[in-house]
């Protein structure tokens, strides 16, 4: 489907391209902004790739990334998350917490705790 001004879409293709088994590429990120008084957009195109690094050689921010993701599975009963659980959720989240200058990532440990809580009393 064309829409005005929308860029093509990269990943609709339901053929799956045999250059793509080989590739490492995951994803192709667009971004589009304008300077303040700018009147046309720029373009910011960036692959996103497979390093082939591990979850537990991950960075702290990917590990917190990958524990929000989990508890959104979780929280839907995702027919994709695994053998997932809060009190997995919560390991995930209070290993990759780090610093926490702001305080974000505690309270999103609190609203797992919390989540988990009003679930065991259904």
């Amino acid at each position: 489907m064309k829409l005005p001004g929308v860029d093509e879409l990269r990943y609709q293709n339901n053929q799956v391209d045999e250059a793509a088994y080989n590739s490492d590429e995951l994803m192709l990120v667009k971004l589009r902004y304008k300077e303040p008084k700018g009147t046309t957009s720029e373009l910011i195109k960036q692959a996103v790739v497979d390093k082939g690094v591990s979850l537990d050689d991950a960075s702290n921010d990917f590990k917190f990334a990958a524990a929000v993701a989990q508890y959104g599975m979780v929280l839907r009963d995702s027919e994709y998350k695994g053998d997932a659980n809060f009190n997995e959720v919560l390991k995930f989240a209070n290993e990759a917490k780090g610093l926490d200058l702001e305080g974000y990532r505690s309270e999103f440990i609190n609203m797992v705790e919390s989540s988990q809580k009003l679930m065991e009393k259904k």
